[in-house]
């Protein structure tokens, strides 16, 4: 499967290390399906730094021997989750898995989680409101995200090439 990843650098060797912690699925090293997603990324990304879009481009050959986590839309567990990883009040956890794969909280949809963990943090959070943020959620347009949270998971991944983004 290829799997492509955007910054202003190619990332030829990806390092696990370099990232930011409090992100959807956890630290980690992200990828997605989507060209254009991570064109979308490599543009935010060079936009901070006022350097170049890059795209690095992988294949991936899974393995039995990674522990996968799979979220199928925006449904309650996915909600959690990356509610988990993204409360600065919250201690990081490792929930052990390799490789994560899911939507992603892009800009729309973090105001919709972070209006929810508001919620969560003072108390106000039941099923009701549970239910109301899944419905604001399934109304955003659909993308993905691979987070390849071990070293292991990054041993199956092989860099083809970068380019460029215009």
């Amino acid at each position: 499967m290829k799997l492509y990843h955007g910054s202003n650098i190619e990332v030829s060797n990806p390092d696990l290390n370099k990232g930011r912690k409090r992100v959807d699925f956890g630290p980690g090293f992200y990828l997605t399906t989507l060209p254009e997603q991570a064109e979308k990324w490599a543009r935010q990304k060079s936009g901070e730094n006022k350097s170049k879009s890059i795209v690095s481009v992988y294949e991936f050959h899974d393995s039995d021997e990674l522990f996968h986590k799979i979220f199928h839309g925006y449904t309650e567990e996915w909600l959690m989750f990356v509610v988990d990883n993204r409360r600065s009040d919250f201690p990081l956890v490792n929930y052990g898995y390799d490789v994560i794969f899911g939507n992603i909280a892009d800009d729309k949809v973090i105001r919709v989680v972070n209006d929810f963990i508001e919620r969560l943090k003072e108390g106000r959070v039941d099923d009701i409101q549970i239910v109301a943020t899944l419905r604001d959620l399934s109304y955003q347009e659909e993308n993905n995200q691979y987070c390849f949270a071990t070293k292991k998971s990054l041993k199956y991944l092989q860099f083809k090439r970068s380019y460029e983004v215009k």
